[in-house]
């Protein structure tokens, strides 16, 4: 297909990260886009306010035959009523994937994948090619705060920066000119079957790069790849002489033992560290000026829940974080630890699937066991069914620490105050965002009585 010629797209499960992404891609083509979503949110709002339609009930009034793209996401059920009308119509649904596909043939592409850091890489590497390059777009699977967007879109981009997604492995459509690996660790063994297997497609991914960067720790996975690591020796690219000033990070870069520059970021913990650092490589890779990626990196100020602080007042810290997999909980303890030093710290936590829960659920005990105090929300299901033997309370169970609790989101913000909270990190992907202004809002309201 070609997308320069789309005219009217529609976009089934158009609140999705990368779901609205096209939608503003196409919405800025000059295309009429619609698209539908289950329940309203900050960003289908978002979508409303910039000319977009979106409507919430199944009605197939809102569909057209004049549109010529029908965008859907796997997370939508293929029972959902618009999947019959599109094809009674003589029309063809097209993936997420696919569409995604289509517009980075019109560029190079800069692809970045694994199993975390992908979307804090992708936003860092976004940032930068649109500051020093110009000529470049991103799609991140994240609102960028220096954007209020997921989209950076330019004219006739020469590169196209995309988080690259390993579920329904859907990052093997691209071809990159360079390709990132973050991590690889166990997710989505519903779709993969095992790690083995997983490890595999990954390697079919880093294959079709013209240039590969992989995390130091993939070597082994990934031979023929440049690495990149912070404070260890056996790394292409390398940082270290790391120090933390007034909650920034300093950093020196060296390539194959030569500096490129000193580094400073804004974004908290060392994961963070490694995640600019990928992105420098990249950069760096292009032959863009050090100086200038420094300032970009500098500037970057991060993404929407990726440990973003919604609250410091009176002593009390609210932090919202998409963690949702054990090592990303384990990093977001890690950076809170390091960020505010002998506090108290409260994790609330949604986790996400009934499948992922059961295949990781002795690494989130370790993970969750970090903490001081733990929340369990109920699982979030997205796309499946309830799995006999698998719940929140079971997690709960496992759970060393002392203090320990399991309620629903209508009484979350009850379950923080009786804790005497501290610092808090809402931890989760599914829904766990919606509860976050309203507990701050609970927090600022129980400070100013405490006061």
């Amino acid at each position: 297909m070609n997308i320069a010629e789309v005219k009217s797209a529609y976009f089934l499960g158009i609140g999705g990260i990368g779901m609205s992404a096209l939608a503003r891609y196409f919405k800025k083509q000059g295309a009429h886009v619609s698209g539908y979503d289950k329940t309203s949110s900050p960003l289908t709002d978002e979508l409303c306010r910039e000319g977009i339609s979106v409507h919430f009930d199944d009605s197939e009034m809102h569909l057209t035959k004049d549109s010529d793209l029908f965008v859907y996401t796997p997370a939508i059920p293929k029972s959902h009523p618009s999947f019959h009308r599109v094809r009674d119509l003589g029309k063809e649904w097209f993936k997420r994937s696919q569409v995604l596909q289509w517009i980075t043939e019109q560029g190079k592409t800069l692809a970045i994948s694994g199993t975390h850091g992908k979307t804090t890489t992708s936003a860092f590497l976004t940032h930068v090619m649109h500051e020093v390059h110009g000529k470049s777009s991103g799609f991140v699977g994240g609102v960028m705060t220096n954007y209020h967007s997921n989209l950076v879109a330019t004219a006739n981009s020469e590169f196209i920066v995309v988080e690259a997604d390993e579920y329904d492995k859907s990052f093997l459509r691209l071809k990159p000119e360079i390709a990132v690996v973050t991590s690889l660790d166990p997710d989505h063994l519903d779709v993969y079957g095992t790690f083995d297997q997983m490890k595999e497609d990954y390697k079919t991914f880093g294959a079709s790069a013209n240039h590969l960067i992989v995390h130091y720790r993939l070597k082994e996975e990934f031979p023929q790849a440049k690495t990149y690591g912070v404070e260890v020796e056996n790394a292409d690219y390398l940082a270290k002489h790391i120090n933390v000033e007034n909650g920034r990070f300093y950093f020196e870069v060296f390539f194959k033992g030569d500096s490129i520059g000193r580094f400073d970021s804004q974004l908290p913990g060392r994961h963070n560290v490694e995640n600019a650092l990928a992105a420098i490589s990249v950069a760096h890779q292009l032959a863009l000026d050090s100086v200038a990626i420094a300032k970009a990196i500098s500037s970057f100020k991060g993404v929407q829940r990726r440990f973003e602080r919604v609250l410091d007042s009176g002593g009390v810290r609210l932090v919202d974080d998409y963690a949702h997999h054990p090592i990303e909980i384990k990093a977001a303890i890690s950076a809170a630890r390091e960020l505010y030093p002998d506090t108290k710290i409260t994790v609330v936590f949604q986790p996400h699937l009934f499948s992922r829960t059961r295949d990781l659920e002795d690494d989130f005990v370790t993970s969750l066991n970090g903490a001081d105090e733990v929340i369990l929300l109920p699982i979030y299901p997205a796309r499946e069914e309830p799995i006999e033997g698998v719940s929140s309370n079971n997690l709960l169970k496992k759970l060393s620490l002392k203090t320990k609790l399991l309620v629903e989101k209508t009484h979350l913000g009850k379950a923080v105050l009786s804790l005497s909270p501290e610092t808090v990190l809402v931890l989760g992907a599914g829904d766990v965002d919606r509860c976050v202004l309203p507990l701050a809002k609970t927090l600022e309201d129980w400070i100013n009585h405490v006061e």
